[in-house]
């Protein structure tokens, strides 16, 4: 982690004029367009777009492999891209990538943190090394996490190392924050003091905050916006409450068997999952006239549900799969067959 801090810490080039204006001037924090990137002959990013306004907390949500920490290390020229363009804080990080970085906190989902050293020996470098500290707001994260200065780094427990990292993050006041599994190995109430104490605290200065996390109630707790992406491609992107205003579900019994593409095929059906004798449709728009839809063709029972964010995530997953095999001629009702 210092090492990735201690390219935080050096001066930029003051001949050296930035490409673009300052983070407040522009709606967005953080803006991707067509993301390439590969390992060897294996696509991780597949031409991914993104814009994440200014002040936004942006869940980015997708399966194990999907490409979400090879997004955000090529965000933070962690490694590099083959194609595409990236603008943080207003910056192009190809050209003007430190001085991005000087801006930006970062917590990784695992954390290299200088065992031998004591809390307050790692506190006083990563001061050095900020080109912006406030020592106000680092004490009092040590004492919500209840750090001592004379703890030794190598006898915390895997939950105050990543508590420790993420205070060090927050001192030098970061414009746009960028965690990857943030509460990975916290306790239920530092996972909960996290949500609603820091993070809210962070947005309401203004800043951005831009996380990866697999707690799906996590994220629909504390995220304004999200994008959900699997196998390097961006499924969906949206605002939460308009997922969820828009997308409803409805579940049905049938005492006859139905085939699924007559349910496919009712006007507002996006997607049919089957669990066990009944269906789960996701549907976007009038929920209540697919019902009544499902009415005609016989259904014994029909309930409307509301969508939470787990459910929209497997629904989208789901969906991407199946219309990924169908364009391969093998779609998963040929197989039932």
């Amino acid at each position: 982690m210092l090492d990735f801090q201690k390219s935080f810490g050096q001066k930029p080039n003051r001949e050296s004029k930035p490409v673009y204006s300052y983070a407040g001037e522009n709606p967005f924090a953080i803006e991707i367009d067509r993301l390439f990137c590969t390992y060897g002959p294996k696509i991780a990013v597949d031409r991914l777009t993104l814009r994440v306004p200014t002040g936004a907390v942006y869940g980015f949500l997708g399966p194990n492999g999907a490409g979400k920490t090879t997004t955000i290390k090529t965000l933070l020229g962690l490694r590099g891209m083959q194609g595409g363009k990236i603008r943080l804080l207003n910056y192009d990080i190809t050209t003007h990538g430190l001085e991005a970085r000087q801006r930006t906190g970062y917590l990784a989902e695992t954390n290299n943190l200088y065992g031998y050293m004591k809390v307050g020996e790692i506190v006083e470098t990563a001061r050095r090394l900020s080109s912006r500290w406030n020592s106000r707001t680092m004490s009092r994260y040590l004492d919500l996490f209840n750090l001592s200065t004379t703890q030794k780094i190598s006898k915390l427990s895997k939950g105050m190392k990543g508590q420790l990292a993420l205070a060090l993050a927050l001192g030098s006041e970061p414009d746009l924050l960028i965690l990857d599994e943030p509460t990975s190995g916290l306790d239920p109430l530092k996972r909960y003091e996290f949500l609603n104490q820091i993070v809210r605290e962070v947005s309401q200065a203004g800043r951005t905050i831009f996380f990866s996390s697999h707690n799906l109630n996590e994220v629909e707790q504390i995220a304004d916006r999200i994008a959900i992406i699997n196998e390097g491609r961006l499924i969906v992107e949206d605002e939460l409450d308009n997922l969820k205003l828009h997308e409803k579900a409805v579940k049905v019994a049938f005492d006859r068997p139905v085939w699924v593409h007559d349910l496919e095929n009712i006007p507002g059906v996006r997607h049919v999952m089957q669990e066990g004798r009944r269906f789960r449709l996701l549907v976007r728009g009038d929920a209540e006239e697919v019902a009544a839809e499902l009415e005609k063709l016989g259904a014994r029972t029909v309930e409307l549900v509301e969508m939470n964010l787990e459910a929209l995530f497997i629904a989208y997953l789901q969906g991407y799969r199946e219309n990924t095999t169908e364009n391969t001629g093998q779609t998963w009702q040929n197989e039932k067959r």
